[in-house]
């Protein structure tokens, strides 16, 4: 199931709300935890019951690796406490590379033999490296501090919570177990629920008014990279920029609007990246639980910046390149994170001059590095993101036509072909010049939006219950669900 179908928003989301207060005005903790574990079960095998086993035996073989790091503490057996947690860590590591990445290392072995490997799983389950990444991050806080094992039934449902199993964030249980205590014995919060009605809101529209529809330029742009112009080819880019930018700013708004609801709330992960003025701030402001995990398991433990530059350098590309491998098992994703890890040393060794520069070119300057790198991380393979750059600084652009028609027409957005046809009727302006100026709005419109607006966070802090605001999240549900029917995956539940 997603957040962006029917089945969720119309049925599943409000049913399991509404019984969601009924148990809880029951005052039974147990009881309403474990009703959240069942909703959040049935969530995640509605569709994929392979899956859902595959994530049980994680939940049950990384409680009993917790379980014994307890113990072994109590024993003092610090050597084969030691070994368990490394046993518990390769195991999750070995079931994350079975299903995600065994067929990308067959084929560079195969190239390197000079043979033709073939080697697949038999499954890639939804949100795998989110749920693999927050198990690994449980046994290591097990590890340095036996207090955090908790019970059996708030750490399955710590893995499993429907909101985030599948687009995150990678949250760790010292935040989220707390919270499902709390949240099962308090009062009923109408404001949170208002709030999370309104961040879910605002979740949706940018997907599916925004992210699809940008969608669309982009899909067009990189198979057909070969007929670009300069104009298109920048076109491309930056809608995907902003493709990704809203779709992931969305779900992320949908699940902390869902767990408002229910009373909770999730770690922010997601904090206007594009006002970055370095890309060192971005990474502090782009999915900022993963930035998180890296630095706190990987970094800090290989030396983070205490052995010197030339180690941390190391560090910190090594982090990047983990990244990109994390985000998906290709070359391109692995050259992406390794631009990033480059950027992030160069944002570091630059500081003491670039600090000296107008804000408002260290955000240009921020901003087109950041578009730049994601061709690589967009793009099928190399060789297209390579093809994208040759397009845009050698493609040219036509006096007459400076857009490619068959771009516009493809990117043309359905809500706007009424208005283009009595644009062309009483006017003398043709479908070519006012498809070229429609497709732009949704660009100009969206990077304003990412730049200068308000972020859904910075609205729910600040905002009042009203009849406006009330308005305003009843026509943005509304359009985001009547735009359903062109249902897409969000971009980050294929990481």
């Amino acid at each position: 199931m997603v957040f962006n179908s029917y089945s969720f928003i119309l049925i599943f989301l409000p049913l399991i709300t509404v019984l969601y207060y009924q148990i809880r005005r029951l005052h039974r903790p147990v009881m309403t935890k474990a009703f959240l574990l069942a909703a959040s079960l049935f969530f995640y095998g509605y569709h994929h019951l392979s899956a859902l086993t595959v994530l049980i035996v994680s939940i049950a073989v990384n409680y009993a690796v917790s379980l014994a790091l307890r113990r072994l503490d109590m024993q003092s057996s610090a050597v084969i406490k030691k070994a368990v947690l490394i046993l518990g860590i390769v195991m999750n590591l070995s079931l994350l590379f079975y299903c995600k990445y065994l067929g990308f290392f067959g084929d560079m072995v195969g190239s390197l033999l000079h043979r033709d490997i073939t080697l697949s799983s038999l499954l890639l389950p939804l949100g795998i490296s989110y749920y693999t990444f927050s198990q690994i991050a449980y046994l290591v806080d097990c590890y340095r501090d036996p207090a955090t094992v908790c019970g059996f039934l708030n750490y399955a449902l710590f893995v499993s919570f429907f909101p985030k199993i599948t687009v995150g964030p990678i949250a760790l249980s010292t935040e989220m177990v707390p919270m499902f205590d709390d949240a099962a014995e308090s009062e009923t919060d109408y404001g949170k629920i208002a709030g999370g009605l309104m961040a879910f809101s605002f979740g949706l529209a940018k997907k599916m008014m925004l992210a699809d529809t940008l969608g669309q330029y982009v899909d067009f742009g990189y198979a057909n990279v070969t007929i670009l112009g300069s104009l298109d080819a920048l076109l491309v880019m930056t809608a995907y920029t902003l493709q990704i930018y809203f779709d992931f700013s969305g779900c992320c708004d949908m699940a902390r609007g869902i767990c408002l609801m229910l009373g909770m709330d999730l770690p922010q992960n997601f904090d206007s990246p594009y006002r970055s003025l370095s890309i060192n701030e971005f990474w502090k402001r782009w999915h900022i639980t993963l930035t998180r995990f890296f630095r706190k398991y990987v970094y800090f433990p290989l030396g983070g910046n205490r052995k010197g530059k030339i180690r941390t350098y190391f560090n910190q590309m090594l982090i990047f390149l983990l990244s990109g491998l994390w985000h998906g098992a290709s070359l391109s994703f692995l050259l992406w994170g390794a631009i990033h890890g480059i950027g992030i040393i160069a944002s570091k060794l630059l500081a003491p001059v670039s600090v000296k520069c107008p804000k408002p070119i260290r955000l240009l300057l921020t901003f087109t590095f950041v578009n730049f790198a994601w061709v690589y991380f967009r793009a099928p393979d190399i060789t297209i993101a390579n093809i994208m750059f040759m397009r845009l600084f050698t493609g040219g652009i036509s006096r007459i036509n400076p857009i490619n028609a068959d771009f516009i027409v493809a990117a043309m957005p359905a809500e706007f072909d009424f208005i283009q046809w009595l644009v062309v009727k009483y006017t003398t302006l043709n479908y070519y010049h006012t498809g070229s100026v429609i497709i732009l709005i949704p660009i100009i419109f969206s990077l304003y939006a990412a730049l200068f607006m308000k972020n859904t966070d910075e609205r729910i802090e600040g905002s009042v219950l009203s009849g406006r605001l009330a308005l305003v999240t009843a026509a943005l549900l509304f359009l985001g669900i009547i735009s359903l029917p062109t249902l897409s995956v969000f971009i980050y539940e294929n990481f």
